[in-house]
């Protein structure tokens, strides 16, 4: 009874840190699980949803959900006010969280000799996270998404949209669903939904209901498709999600809003933050590597195959 209560709280913390993916630019709720050894849980769980283990795969991913939950609702005024007076200072953090965790993809390909196909996996996975920064940048997407939420019909199918791809973050290690919607413009506009709640309630929840949808959806959908990569291609999938991280690193500072706003709201509290908030993310990514690299034997993976 106490080793499942303690598992329940494992999962929760785990949970926690997938809810902080969600709402944190930089950090990918794939890489946490992974790092933690809950990924194999949750996508078999996830995958057997649509079974009649519906009920005990509902049971394992419930402390997931409520600790992702507490954790947005935890987070989200601060990131706001974060957002509104030092972004700069806080994608140093993100990217920091980023750049420390890449050791945790490494150390699962470290013993394979690299061949020309590995290395096109690798470029591959970085030039399409970058891709989406740079076109940002040239399509002036910020804008764009801008002018999508005055009462725009079209907005609800593009939400949907928007929430499938997003929801990658959950699921595929070093992919950062929310560093997606800021290169693309949507991540303040979404969070901004919940302000605008008090002021206009029938139409904020139907759109923030419409890109939960498409999270939803996404989240299966990937799920299923991540299982079966790490299952069946383990190699080739490690190579692409570490491009996929490095790749990161770079979109998280070349896109449209984070140019919009070096050239209009930097400020001292940003020269001063940024090195501070860099090291810190860096620091406490490596060292939960750290802790998975000397506590095998008490990784989630490990607790679910006893």
């Amino acid at each position: 009874m106490k080793q499942k209560i303690k598992d329940t709280l494992k999962d929760g913390a785990v949970g926690a840190g997938i809810g902080c993916a969600v709402i944190v630019p930089g950090i990918s709720g794939g890489t946490i699980a992974l790092v933690t050894g809950a990924f194999k849980k949750i996508v078999s769980a996830v995958d057997k949803l649509l079974s009649k283990y519906f009920w005990k795969s509902l049971a394992i991913l419930i402390p997931f959900g409520v600790g992702a939950v507490l954790a947005i609702a935890a987070l989200y005024f601060p990131i706001t006010l974060a957002f509104e007076h030092c972004m700069l200072a806080i994608i140093c953090l993100f990217a920091g969280f980023m750049m420390g965790s890449i050791p945790s993809i490494t150390d699962k390909v470290k013993d394979q000799k690299m061949n020309w196909k590995d290395y096109v996996l690798l470029i591959v996975g970085f030039v399409v996270v970058v891709a989406f920064g740079v076109l940002s940048l040239i399509f002036n997407l910020n804008s764009t998404v801008l002018a999508m939420f005055n009462n725009n019909w079209y907005l609800y199918p593009i939400l949907l949209l928007v929430g499938i791809i997003s929801s990658t973050g959950l699921i595929v290690p070093g992919f950062s669903g929310s560093m997606l919607l800021m290169v693309i413009g949507f991540y303040d506009k979404i969070l901004n939904l919940v302000k605008q709640i008090k002021d206009n309630p029938l139409l904020s929840i139907l759109r923030l209901l419409t890109f939960a949808v498409g999270v939803l959806i996404g989240f299966i959908i990937f799920s299923k498709t991540m299982k079966k990569l790490f299952e069946r291609h383990p190699r080739e999938t490690n190579f692409v999600v570490l491009g996929f991280l490095i790749g990161s690193i770079i979109a998280i500072f070349v896109n449209d809003q984070m140019f919009t706003y070096l050239e209009t709201n930097l400020n001292l509290l940003d020269y001063i933050l940024s090195p501070i908030f860099l090291l810190i993310g860096l620091s406490i990514s490596y060292l939960i590597v750290l802790y998975v690299r000397n506590h095998p034997e008490g990784s989630l993976e490990n607790a679910e195959n006893k």
